[in-house]
């Protein structure tokens, strides 16, 4: 058996999921943190988040957002440039190196006189590396929920997908102006445009938190008619799984 397994898990909730059905993934801004040394980078970053995770491995981790999910191949987040996460302990010599020199290659950026626009393009790809760096453990910070202290974030498996950097695209956001729902809401207009997409055969499973959940999500999967055909409604149907299944037979 592979140590990993070929599918990738989203986990969002019920009215998402219904969104997702229909109009594929939309981009967001996610808050980020990362610690490395005596230094601390916060910043948002566009992206889509999924889990390498196998189902008897979702009992631990179901639910920490949300408890509804969809799960598509890996072949096709390989074929859409999806990419894993590079977990960095806070302590190791690595992350306080690579945060000082971002942190230095900036200013060698801004002091010099580059009218090709060259070393601003080398910053650009390097500081990209930034955006699928995430630490191994931290305090994981949710809205409207209680903070968990020294989770383990590297248990999630994480795999990102991130938009090109463009002009037109903010790859990064100070956290200071994206710090309040209204703010945040105001930047994901400007991605709004965006998608992730995918076909029906993409999708092996769909997760609902309870068992009277099923019949709803079949009906919106029918609903969703011009992306969904009744065949692939009748097959859909046969991978739909409960949260609460998970959690007492997987």
């Amino acid at each position: 058996m592979a140590l990993y397994p070929n599918i990738l898990f989203h986990f969002t909730t019920k009215k998402s999921l219904e969104t997702i059905l229909t109009s594929t993934f939309k981009i967001s801004y996610a808050r980020e943190m990362i610690i490395g040394g005596n230094k601390t980078k916060k910043f948002a970053v566009p992206m889509v988040s999924f889990s390498d995770l196998r189902l008897s491995e979702l009992k631990n981790n179901i639910g920490t957002y949300g408890k509804f999910g969809i799960g598509l191949t890996k072949d096709w987040a390989i074929r859409n440039g999806l990419n894993p996460v590079m977990y960095a302990s806070q302590n190791s010599l690595f992350t306080e190196n690579f945060m000082n020199g971002i942190e230095d290659f900036f200013k060698l950026v801004n002091n010099s006189v580059d009218r090709s626009g060259r070393y601003e393009a080398a910053y650009n790809n390097t500081i990209n590396t930034l955006r699928y760096i995430k630490n191994y453990k931290g305090d994981l910070i949710r809205p409207g929920k209680e903070t968990v202290l020294d989770y383990v974030f590297a248990n999630e498996r994480e795999w990102r997908y991130v938009p090109p950097i463009t002009e037109d695209i903010l790859s990064f956001i100070p956290i200071e102006k994206i710090e309040t729902s209204q703010q945040k809401s105001a930047f994901n207009k400007k991605v709004s445009h965006l998608r992730l997409n995918f076909e029906p055969d993409d999708i092996k499973y769909l997760i609902v938190e309870k068992d009277s959940d099923i019949n709803a999500l079949i009906t919106h999967l029918r609903y969703a008619k011009s992306r969904f055909s009744s065949e692939t409604v009748d097959r859909l149907a046969s991978r739909i799984l409960t949260y609460e299944q998970i959690e007492k037979d997987v």
